[in-house]
């Protein structure tokens, strides 16, 4: 069956422009309608959800000359990019900020080690949650298009996924260690709060992708 450019029109609910301007605008005013933009061979589809309001996922419907879909892809929005690179920035003062006092690196080794663990937790939790966040939509618009796929779902025990659990859970144990016995006694508490705050954030992320039952439907995307 082929997916025609009517059926994809009919996933959004507002036409609007893609633009840094128009994504800035939903995120202030939360707006969770289905929004997009339509060219000739090009749709533009994206929608907030209500527990991701910034780090929404934009995706692409390429056409044919026949209207016809041949391809969807997506990338983050721009908004949902620039403040995940500020946090990342923002985040990044506290651990980096003795460079501005005493560039003696070796003595600050373990700011060095906690903020790479940190920066790495970070990055690993944003890139879960905007993954949940695009299969989650995108499996209620393969569901809406009735669009078949033989792409195999990635398995959350998968040998590489075991691997990044190997790596991360110690990893996140060993920063909570490094918070009690080096960042609390310094009395850095606000530093305390982020990093274990972080390492709570990907556990309960990750727990929660686990647990989370499969559902189907068409929650958002109005026909």
């Amino acid at each position: 069956m082929e997916i025609t450019k009517s059926d994809i029109v009919k996933l959004i609910e507002e036409k609007q422009t893609n633009s840094f301007t128009t994504h800035l605008l939903a995120v202030l005013k939360s707006d969770c309608r289905p929004s997009g933009e339509i060219m000739d061979r090009e749709i533009r589809v994206w929608r907030q959800n209500g527990w991701n309001k910034v780090f929404y996922p934009i995706f692409k419907f390429d056409l044919n000359k026949d209207g016809h879909l041949i391809n969807i892809s997506d990338k983050i929005n721009p908004v949902g990019r620039i403040i995940y690179v500020l946090l990342c920035a923002l985040f990044s003062i506290p651990w980096l900020n003795w460079v501005f006092e005493d560039f003696e690196i070796s003595s600050h080794w373990v700011q060095i080690f906690g903020w790479v663990i940190f920066l790495g937790i970070f990055i690993l939790v944003g890139l879960k949650v905007y993954r949940m966040e695009k299969k989650i939509q995108l499996e209620q618009i393969y569901d809406i298009l009735d669009i078949e796929t033989d792409k195999k779902i990635e398995k959350e025990w998968s040998w590489s996924k075991i691997i990044t659990r190997l790596i991360m859970y110690p990893l996140s144990i060993f920063l909570i260690i490094v918070n009690v016995l080096f960042i609390i006694p310094k009395g850095q508490f606000i530093l305390t709060i982020i990093s274990l705050g972080l390492v709570g954030v990907y556990l309960y992320t990750d727990l929660k992708i686990l647990m989370r039952k499969k559902t189907t439907g068409n929650k958002g995307y109005n026909l």
